[in-house]
Order: structure tokens, then C-alpha cells, then sequence
């Protein structure tokens, strides 16, 4: 045998194989033997052969190894004895028989000898024997000597006639043989190939008879390939036989292959999906041209046409995120796309709330199932599936039935449909914010493919509506901005318009009155105008510092039970003015029992003072004003409805924003800066209560409605009824110091004081203020604090730390009123804080407590 390049295994016949008998009438007996082939390594390979019958063949064909040895000496024995019998015979034989005898027994011993050499090897010995013969024998009577040659030399060549062609036949035996075991071991490979090969493949005849069928085709069918065996195509799969029987018949008829034809075939392991193959039918012919049948080969392009789909997916979900303008249509797009990709029977995202413990469903995507949409307890899901979240693991459940993940809340799931299902969770900063869900109503192992999908569609999906949602924050807030400029500049201007308004009257008065030769009817007639005036703008600066408070949570209340009938009361006479000079009738309903609250009784007199002011000033000319009060339950309601203007839709929802106004020139004629509403708005909030606003529409009234709180009757104490001791002020000449950066502002507080029989000396800045402290020593100390080179506060730090400083009372007097200025003035040692634009009356009444002994202190720090 010739050496294998390729495995280095060089194969040769052993000496113990039988060459006589060819392997193709070894083939006729039907008995499987294996002939051993020695390896020049030791080795032994084996190849599959036909061999004789019975106990005889397998004696001679398989015998041990030292049988086999004997019956080797034994067979050269004999050769031996046969030639000594052979040249005896030649010699000792009657003339004429001696050489048909060695002719005979050469030609036997040629024939039977299996190997070469020993066939060389008994021609040579027979040549010679006859050769011996021929002279050693004597000359037989009557025959001429050339007969006797031409025998001999006949003898001879017949007997190396026969070894040639018994060589010839030899090694034509062997190479047969050769051929055989090559032929074999390709047909082995081929076999192995066609089994083994990822490509489905099977051989039809001209009946469409499946003749052969490799095992990947066999398995794309869920069958065995010997089932597929001597059946016809619609036999063995008739849901396929209609489309590729018109093929097959093609082939047959034109004997022209057809590439590439597209067949889908179901999926044993998934029934309810598609299996898509790409089929190739070819014609087989003989070598005469004769049509055997028709070779097919099926190829699975179903991942191919599935990654072909997933890819057209992504895109046209980039090319829907990239024109998306709304984060909640892009969820509920998304959630329909892609389930309708992966054939869902639901997909929708669940936002989380872990802080408020909440998942909500806001859209969901159910075609034959009912929707989940809602809200639900975050914690009632299951505890490992929460923590798989959390950690940012998707979650694969193929059937929730037999899931221990799922055990907890199983039955909820399979209520809402879902049987299998796949969980991608979204985090933000390492936080829980949202996960997409895809379920299947049926038990579904999810692949790999379909997993990484998901979690590609939902990071993507989830990225683009935080960036939507971001967008629409900035555009929000850059339209808040841009309002909040608008309402800047509009404020700004109805200030400038409210300042002007009574600072235009104060000066037109004062014109008058300096004026030579005007009439005087009525001396306190321009009086009364300024002090009108003047309270307007007191009014207008108290509203500004009240929303500003509040807006930066600077306003505290003092809360305490009060009577809201106490509260009614005191907001209905300071409207009254109002209400009566417009000529309106005000209807105030109140129950008979007593209700009360916890409030601060100022500020919630001042929200339903303008409440009332609202009404009245919004209402034409006569018009009604009704005060409703009812208790519901542990709530009081109270109503205050007019006839007025009335208030359209669109701004109801803006009407408590600050600075808001409704553009009427109405509106606009009654003046105002637009803080009463929110004053009210801020100050019913932080009495735990609401407010809320209604009205039919334009000229048709409007209904403000306030909620508070109720207090248990049970919780109220009884009324005091101990006579109130009142005090007599008596006045008395004082040593007043007043500082003030503002010249004229210092020097007519001081006019006023002196006017009252004080003794006043005034300072323009800090410095001055402590050098005439020190040499003036008065009583009572006025200081503005933002003074010049020294401001209030260290000016009062600097005279509390002087002996004679500790018995001086003082006051602070400024423009900075919030509660941080009333408290750092407490803290550098003021008595009280008074805030500018203050009534004199209200610094008397300062005055008026102080003790009359000569001392400067009293029981409390007023904040006025």
C-alpha cells in the first residue's frame, strides 16, 4: 500500500490475508469479516470486507498466530516433499509420464502459492527439476530428441506462462483490492460528510421517493431520517408537499436546477413560530444522460432573516426616537413596535417609584388581553425579582408556574394573561426608575436574541424620554422664564403706575397749598388726601414684603385658636369702607355655633379682607357681595360670591400665580400689582388649608372658596372673664437720639418728637450716633441701620457695651423689615424694630410703655 501523507499511516497488507479468492467474490457470500492491516507503527487498522462462510474460511481467513506459523511450515514442507516427489516421479516414472507429472505439479504449485516470491521461487525450482530431467532421463525409443525438447520447452513455458499471468492477476488483485478499500473509505467520509453536514440535504427519485435524507434536514422536521425513508414527499410533509412538490416537478421536467427558492416550515420546538430555509433543487443524471432524481439542499436562514429583521427594527426605532417629540407617545409606540416584532401578547414600561413605593403602567400594549394600566404597590412584587432590579439583571421567566423567582406573586401574573415573561430593568444613578416588560401568554423559553433585543430597545427608548423629558423641562422653564420676565416687566411697570398715581396726588396738593391766592375752604382737605395716600403706599409696601416672605419661607405665623367669627368680623369692617363706596350690598351667613381655628388672626383677617376688597372692587356699580361660613364635618367652608365681571376659563388656572392679572382694561383701572390673590393663596396654604376659585364666565360673578381646618370644640378653653387692667400713659419729656442716613427723614421725626415736649438731637451716620450717645446720654435711642460707616447694628452693639448704654432704649427703624432683620436686631441689643414707612402713633405708643422711673426697659422686643 502506498503511505497516507495526510494522517503519516502507512498501511500494508499483513502476511496472514488470504490474496487468492478477489474481494468482489468475497462480496457474493454475505458474511461480514474484518481483515487486519499492520501499521508500520505497530499499529492495527481495520477495514470492513466480505469473507467465506463457515468454520473453514474463518479457520483460514482469522486464525491465532501461532497456527497460523505452524500451518506456514507445514505449507513450505509440503512444497518441498511435492518436488522431491516431483523429481522421484521423473526419474522412476514410465516413459511419457514423468513430464505431464512435473508439468502438472509446476502449474499446481504456481497456482497455489500465495505469495510472489514463492511463486518465483516454485517456477524456478520446477524449471530446474525439468531441466535435471531432461538430461538425466534417457532418450525414449522411436521419439526424435527435438520432441523431446520441444516438451520440455513447452513444459517450461507454459509453467512461466502460467506465474506471469498468476503475477499479473496478483497484483490486479491487488490493486482491485486497493480500489476497493479507497472506494470504501470515501463512501465512509462521504456518508460521514452527508450525516454530519449543518446544511440539510436528501435525494428524491423521479416518484419523489425519499431515497436518502441526512440527519440535519431530518431534525429542522422533528423526525428521524429513517421515517422520511421510501415515503413520498406528501407523504412524510404534506404542509410543505403543495410548494415543493412544483419544484421538484420542475427539475424533472426541464432537468435545470433551481436556486435559492424560499420555503418556511414549522418549528417542532416552537410551534407557534416559522422556521424560513432557503431550498436548492439539482438533477442527478447517469452517465448516459438518464435522470435518476433530484438532489436537494436546504439551508436555515431563519437566524439570518431574523437578525436581517431586527436590524430594519433598530433602524426605524432610531428613525422614531430621532422625529419623537413626546416621551409618553414614544413609550406607547415603542411598546406597540416591539410587540408586534416579537409577536407579545403584552409589552409596556412600568415606572418606579421607589420612594413613594409605586409602579405605574401608563400605557400598555395587550392585543387579545385585557390592560394593566394603573397604579400599583411597589412592594407587593416579588422579593427576588425586586432584587434582581435593583442590581440591574434582566429577568427571563420561560413559564411563571414553575419560576421560584415568581412564586409570590404567580397567580397575579397568570390573572393578567402572562405565562412567560422578560424584565429589563433601567436605572438612573444606580436607582430603580423604570424596567420594560415583554410577556407571552403561553410558556416561552426566551433566546438569547430576543433578551439582548429587549434590553437594546429599552436602554435606547429609555435614553431618548429622559432626553425628551430634559428637553421639555428647558422648554418649561424657558417659557417660565420668558413669563416670568413678562410679568417682571409688566410688574414693574404697574409699580411705576401705583408709585406715580399717589406721589403725582401728594405733589399736585402740595402745589396747591404753596400757591398764592388759592382758596382754602377746607384746611384738612389736602391733609387727608396725603394720609390716604400715604397708607395706600404703607399698604402696597406691606403686600410686597408679605409675598416675599412667604415666596422664600421667611413669613412665620403666630397660630393660636381663634374665632373665625372674630376673624369674619374684623375683615368685614375693614372692607366696609370699600364696599360702601361702591354702593354694593354685602349678605354675610354664619352658623350660630362658635368655630374655631388655629390661625394667625392677622394674616387670615387679611385673606378674606381681600377677598372682600377683590369683590368689590370687580363688581360694577351697584352690585351684591355675599359672605357665606358653614361647617362640613372637621372642615369650615367659607364663601365670598359677587356679581362682578366674572372670570373666563383659560385663566382660572393662573389666577393665584404671582403678579398674575387678567389683561381687561378693567382690570387694569382698578389698579393693584396682582399680590393680593397669591397673599391669599400662600397664606391659606400655610393654615393647612385650600382655596379654590369658580365662575360661569365673563359677566357672570365669580365664587372664591376657602377650607380650614376646624378645632374640636373640646380643646378650647373657657373665656376669660378677669377685668383688663388698662393703662394710663402719662407724658413725660424724654432724651430722644435719633439717627438717620436721610437728612429730611431724621429732621421732621425729630420736629414731631420735639413738638411733644422731648429733648431730641439727631445723627446722620453710625459714628455720630455713638460719639452723641456717649456725650448726650439720652433715654431713648431711634437709629436707622443702613447708615454710612457704621451701620445700626454695630452702632447698638458698640452703646450696649458702654456702662451707660445698658439703660438706653432702643429702637430700630428701617426699610428691612423681614424677620431675619427683627432678629438680628434683637440680637445687637434693640428694644424693638419698627419698619419704615412707620406711623408716628405707633412709636408714641412705644414711648407711652416705657416705665416712669426713669429706666429703659420693658417685659417684651417689639415687632411693629
Amino acid at each position: 500500500m502506498q503511505k497516507d501523507s495526510q494522517s503519516r499511516l502507512a498501511v500494508r497488507p499483513s502476511r496472514y490475508e488470504y490474496p487468492c479468492i478477489p474481494v468482489s467474490r468475497f462480496a457474493t457470500l454475505g458474511v461480514r469479516f474484518r481483515t487486519h492491516y499492520s501499521t508500520g507503527r505497530g499499529l492495527t487498522v481495520s477495514y470492513p470486507f466480505k469473507a467465506f462462510s463457515g468454520a473453514v474460511g474463518a479457520a483460514v481467513l482469522n486464525p491465532a498466530r501461532p497456527k497460523l506459523e505452524v500451518f506456514r511450515r507445514l505449507l513450505w514442507l509440503s512444497v518441498a516433499l511435492l518436488l522431491v516427489v516431483i523429481f522421484a516421479g521423473d526419474l522412476w516414472a514410465p516413459a511419457g509420464m514423468a513430464l505431464p507429472f512435473c508439468y502438472v505439479a509446476g502449474l499446481v504449485l504456481v497456482v497455489a502459492l500465495p505469495g510472489t516470491r514463492e511463486k518465483l521461487v516454485a517456477a524456478a525450482t520446477a524449471t530446474l527439476l525439468m531441466t535435471l530431467s531432461y538430461f538425466w532421463s534417457g532418450a525414449i525409443p522411436g521419439v526424435p530428441s527435438w520432441v523431446y525438447i520441444f516438451n520440455h520447452g513447452l513444459a517450461l513455458l507454459m509453467i512461466w506462462t502460467v506465474t506471469i499471468l498468476s503475477l499479473r492477476h496478483r497484483h490486479a488483485q491487488e490493486v482491485m483490492r486497493e480500489n476497493e478499500r479507497v472506494a470504501n473509505e470515501r463512501l465512509a467520509h462521504l456518508k460521514t460528510i452527508y450525516a454530519s453536514a449543518p446544511v440539510g440535504l436528501c435525494f428524491v427519485d423521479r416518484e419523489l421517493r425519499y431515497v436518502s435524507i441526512n440527519n440535519a434536514l431530518a431534525e429542522m422536521s422533528g423526525k428521524s431520517p429513517e421515517f422520511f425513508i421510501g415515503k413520498t414527499v406528501r407523504e412524510a410533509a404534506p404542509e410543505l408537499a403543495d410548494t415543493v412538490e412544483a419544484h421538484y416537478r420542475r427539475v424533472i421536467d426541464t432537468g435545470q436546477p433551481v436556486i435559492d427558492e424560499e420555503v418556511q416550515i414549522g418549528n417542532p420546538s416552537r410551534p407557534q413560530e416559522r422556521r424560513i430555509c432557503l431550498c436548492s433543487y439539482y438533477p442527478v443524471h447517469t452517465e448516459t444522460g438518464q435522470l435518476l432524481g433530484v438532489n436537494v439542499a436546504v439551508r436555515d436562514i431563519t437566524r439570518r432573516k431574523r437578525a436581517e429583521a431586527d436590524t430594519l427594527f433598530l433602524l426605524d426605532l432610531g428613525e422614531g426616537i430621532r422625529f419623537a417629540a413626546d416621551a409618553d407617545e414614544l413609550l406607547w409606540a415603542v411598546a406597540v413596535a416591539l410587540g408586534e416584532h416579537l409577536k407579545a401578547s403584552r409589552c409596556c414600561f412600568m415606572e418606579v417609584d421607589a420612594e413613594h413605593d409605586r409602579l405605574t403602567v401608563q400605557r400598555d400594549y395587550h392585543p387579545h388581553l385585557h390592560s394593566i394600566v394603573g397604579s400599583y404597590g411597589l412592594s407587593s412584587a416579588s422579593p427576588a425579582i425586586l432584587a434582581a432590579a435593583h442590581a440591574g439583571q434582566i429577568i427571563a421567566i420561560a413559564d411563571v408556574t414553575t419560576d421560584d423567582r415568581i412564586q409570590q406573586s404567580c397567580e397575579k401574573w397568570q390573572d393578567s394573561g402572562v405565562r412567560a415573561l422578560v424584565i429589563t430593568p433601567l436605572l438612573r444613578d444606580g436607582t430603580l426608575v423604570s424596567a420594560l416588560v415583554v410577556a407571552s401568554s403561553d410558556a416561552h423559553v426566551w433566546t438569547e436574541r430576543e433578551i439582548t433585543l429587549v434590553n437594546i430597545v429599552a436602554e435606547r427608548t429609555w435614553l431618548a424620554v429622559e432626553r425628551l423629558r430634559l428637553d421639555n423641562v428647558l422648554r418649561e422653564s424657558d417659557a417660565a422664564l420668558r413669563d416670568a420676565d413678562r410679568r417682571k416687566d409688566e410688574f414693574l411697570a404697574t409699580l411705576a403706575h401705583e408709585l406715580r398715581n399717589p406721589l403725582s396726588l401728594v405733589r399736585n396738593v402740595i402745589t396747591l397749598k404753596n400757591t398764592p391766592g388759592a382758596p382754602e375752604t377746607d384746611p384738612r382737605w389736602g391733609q387727608d388726601i396725603i394720609e390716604r395716600q400715604v397708607s395706600y403706599l404703607t399698604r402696597l409696601t406691606d403686600d410686597l414684603f408679605d409675598v416675599s416672605r412667604i415666596t422664600r419661607e421667611k413669613l412665620v405665623l403666630q397660630r393660636q385658636p381663634v374665632s373665625l367669627a372674630d376673624v369674619i368680623r374684623a375683615a368685614v369692617e375693614s372692607s366696609r369702607p370699600l364696599i360702601d363706596q361702591r354702593q354694593h350690598e354685602l349678605t354675610v351667613t354664619m352658623s350660630q355655633d362658635s368655630i374655631y381655628v388655629e390661625a394667625d388672626q392677622v394674616r387670615l383677617t387679611q385673606v378674606f379682607m381681600n377677598l372682600l376688597n377683590n369683590a368689590a372692587k370687580y363688581t360694577p356699580n351697584p352690585g351684591h357681595i355675599w359672605l357665606n361660613v358653614e361647617q362640613a364635618g372637621d372642615t369650615v367652608v367659607v364663601r365670598v360670591k359677587d356679581t362682578g365681571i366674572g372670570i373666563a376659563a383659560e385663566n382660572l388656572p393662573h389666577l393665584f400665580e404671582l403678579f398674575y392679572q387678567v389683561d381687561r382694561s378693567f382690570t387694569r383701572s382698578e389698579g393693584g400689582l396682582g399680590l393680593g390673590l397669591t397673599l391669599v393663596h400662600r397664606l391659606v396654604e400655610m393654615h393647612d388649608g385650600k382655596v379654590e376659585v369658580r365662575s360661569d364666565g365673563i359677566n357672570r360673578g365669580s365664587e372664591f372658596i376657602v377650607h380650614l381646618p376646624v378645632l374640636p370644640v373640646s380643646t378650647m378653653d373657657e373665656p376669660d372673664n378677669s377685668p383688663v387692667l388698662c393703662r394710663t400713659t402719662v407724658s413725660r419729656c424724654r432724651r430722644i437720639l435719633v439717627a438717620d442716613d436721610f437728612p429730611q427723614s431724621a429732621a421732621i421725626l425729630a420736629r414731631l418728637l420735639r413738638q411733644d415736649g422731648n429733648d431730641v438731637q439727631v445723627a446722620h451716620d453710625g459714628i455720630e450716633a455713638v460719639e452723641s450717645a456717649a456725650e448726650f446720654r439720652p433715654d431713648v435711642a431711634v437709629l436707622d441701620i443702613a447708615m454710612p460707616k457704621l451701620d445700626g447694628f454695630a452702632a447698638a452693639r458698640m452703646i450696649r457695651e458702654q456702662p451707660w448704654g445698658k439703660r438706653i432704649f432702643l429702637i430700630a427703624l428701617s426699610g428691612w423689615g423681614q424677620q431675619l432683620d427683627r432678629q438680628r436686631s434683637k440680637e445687637a441689643g434693640f428694644d424693638a424694630h419698627l419698619t419704615k414707612p412707620a406711623k408716628y402713633e405707633t412709636l408714641m405708643e412705644i414711648l407711652d410703655q416705657l416705665p416712669h422711673d426713669g429706666t429703659a426697659s420693658i417685659d417684651s422686643h417689639h415687632e411693629l
